[in-house]
């Protein structure tokens, strides 16, 4: 029994853009955007408002805390409200790498 060779596939280049373009969610980015912005501690609340309540405040709150997982925002104050806590965010120092016009 001969062995037969073993050809390799033929090399494909990977669609990178394809990929960041599934993995960053679009309210992430209206976040950046939106703190680049305004160049001030915001709140998710601060941010539904801006957005006009289009995303809702439960959902950027949770893609907040997403960027500061990522380095991206930092908790700079909490303030209570209504018996709530309501946390005030900032770009973080490594806002410096990411592109321009959005940092």
């Amino acid at each position: 029994m001969e062995a037969s060779a073993v050809h390799p596939a033929p090399a494909q280049s990977f669609d990178w853009e394809a990929l960041v373009a599934l993995l960053v969610h679009p309210v992430k980015v209206a976040i950046i955007e939106a703190m680049d912005w305004i160049g001030e501690p915001l709140s998710a609340t601060d941010l539904d408002r801006l957005l006009k309540g289009q995303v809702g405040v439960s959902l950027i709150s949770y893609h907040m805390r997403k960027l500061v997982e990522l380095g991206v925002l930092k908790p700079v104050r909490k303030d209570t409200v209504r018996g709530a806590v309501q946390t005030f965010y900032a770009l973080s120092c490594y806002s410096s790498n990411l592109p321009r016009g959005i940092r």
